[in-house]
């Protein structure tokens, strides 16, 4: 007799699927709670939405119709304030036109009248007799020439101590523009020979010599009196008497102030430098050159300075055959 296993009521199986049911029961449950009038809203307000988005719109227009309104009247100021910046300058163009044009008109009587006195002078000028004067230059002719050289403190670049490079140039210069020149020789004011080598003597005038000369000269550490007297005396007792007839000497004096007595000074040079009774013509004649070492150079109505030395060396010059070189810069 085979034997039978009791039945169980509550076995595994039917418990499993009591849990089972329970579970579909309350899943259905929690899914009828979420799709009820008061579950979760699963569902957007359209029409909310629409009325949002419609005023959204309007406030973007609007903003857009002011930021216009604003650059237009940025614009407009802008404009207004271009206009009149533009009408200013006009009115200030006009003024200076007005200016101009009576200058203008002043300037054309001006020249009108300038005309008028010229054409006057000119016919004065035609009209009158005068003496048939020879030019005034410098005198070409000359084979022997001496410089009397101011080497004061003014002559001088006060950063090196030497003298100014434009008197040595202006030296140079001179002798350049001489064709006849044989014989050179080189004295400060004070008669003292700037060349160590034959003192008293004329110096052959070569092209080396010279060049050395002009360098001694730049360097020479005397410095000499502002008045050249002593220096004229020498060049013309020391230097003249060597001369021979065909012979032509000259002096020029470089400088820019006089200290000395300018009555003494032409008594002196007339004794020295006679007249030739047969031809009327000065053995040496004497010339000078000018530089400006004061603020105002040569003014007119000054009685020391480079205006004195100036008038001074003027009279000498025109006394002596010689021409005096004024220069506008040291």
């Amino acid at each position: 007799m085979i034997k039978r296993h009791p039945i169980e009521v509550f076995s595994l199986s039917f418990l499993d699927c009591l849990c089972c049911g329970f579970g579909a029961i309350l899943l259905l449950f929690i899914l009828s709670i979420g799709s009820g009038p008061h579950g979760v809203e699963s569902e957007v307000d359209v029409p909310t939405l629409r009325a949002m988005q419609a005023q959204l719109t309007i406030l973007e227009d609007d903003v857009a119709d002011q930021t216009a309104l604003l650059e237009s009247a940025i614009n407009s100021e802008q404009t207004s304030i271009e206009r009149e910046r533009i009408l200013s300058l006009i009115q200030e163009l006009e003024s200076k036109l007005v200016y101009l044009q009576q200058e203008f008109d002043s300037l054309e009587a001006t020249l009108s009248t300038t005309e008028q006195a010229a054409a006057s002078a000119n016919r004065l000028l035609q009209s009158f007799k005068h003496e048939d004067l020879p030019p005034i230059g410098l005198p070409a002719e000359a084979t022997h020439v001496a410089f009397v050289v101011d080497t004061s403190g003014s002559m001088r670049n006060q950063m090196t101590g030497q003298l100014h490079y434009s008197v040595v140039e202006q030296i140079r210069e001179l002798l350049e523009s001489l064709p006849e020149v044989r014989s050179i020789q080189f004295l400060d004011t004070s008669g003292n020979y700037m060349l160590s080598s034959r003192r008293g003597f004329w110096l052959p005038d070569t092209i080396g010599l010279r060049q050395q000369a002009l360098q001694q000269i730049l360097a020479y550490p005397i410095a000499s009196v502002s008045d050249p007297e002593r220096g004229l005396r020498r060049a013309i007792r020391d230097l003249k008497p060597s001369l021979k007839a065909e012979d032509h000497m000259s002096i020029y004096v470089v400088g820019d102030d006089f200290r000395g007595s300018t009555q003494s000074l032409l008594i002196q040079l007339d004794r020295m430098n006679p007249r030739n009774t047969s031809n009327g013509k000065r053995p040496v004649s004497i010339s000078a050159i000018g530089f400006p070492t004061l603020i105002n150079p040569f003014q007119i109505g000054a009685t020391q300075g480079n205006t004195r030395y100036a008038n001074i060396m003027r009279e000498i010059a025109e006394a002596h055959d010689g021409v005096l070189i004024l220069k506008p810069s040291i």
